[in-house]
């Protein structure tokens, strides 16, 4: 039921958005942001339980791995949702810069677990 309530905010946000667009765009970005932002507290609201599921599951090992893949994961959303938002004002060159550094902020956050990974590889082979 949430997909739907969420979805229904989409297209209300969408068909105002597009109704304000021609007469007075800024605030046609404004729903959008709002509606962005509803989502993202009901979303947030959701993460909850996984939340408490990974600082369990983090218990079984010793934490690290889990970390860095909550920053990795985090950085994604972020540079995901600022990129959208970009695309929304129009601005697809800062949108594409914006993927782009997420993608290369995440590759580095990622790299002690894949040195990990690989260290581990190389043992196994020995």
């Amino acid at each position: 039921m949430l997909v739907f309530k969420l979805a229904v905010l989409a297209f209300v946000a969408a068909v105002l958005s597009l109704a304000l667009k021609k007469d007075q765009p800024a605030y046609a970005f404004l729903v959008s942001v709002c509606a962005v932002g509803g989502v993202l507290v009901i979303v947030i609201q959701q993460i909850r339980p996984v939340m408490e599921w990974l600082q369990a599951l983090a218990g079984a090992f010793s934490g690290k791995e889990i970390s860095c893949l909550l920053r990795v994961l985090g950085i994604a959303i972020v540079a995901q949702l600022t990129s959208d938002i970009c695309k929304e004002a129009g601005m697809s060159a800062a949108a594409t810069a914006t993927e782009l550094c997420g993608r290369i902020c995440a590759l580095f956050q990622a790299l002690p677990l894949l040195q990990d990974l690989l260290d581990s590889y190389a043992g196994y082979l020995q």
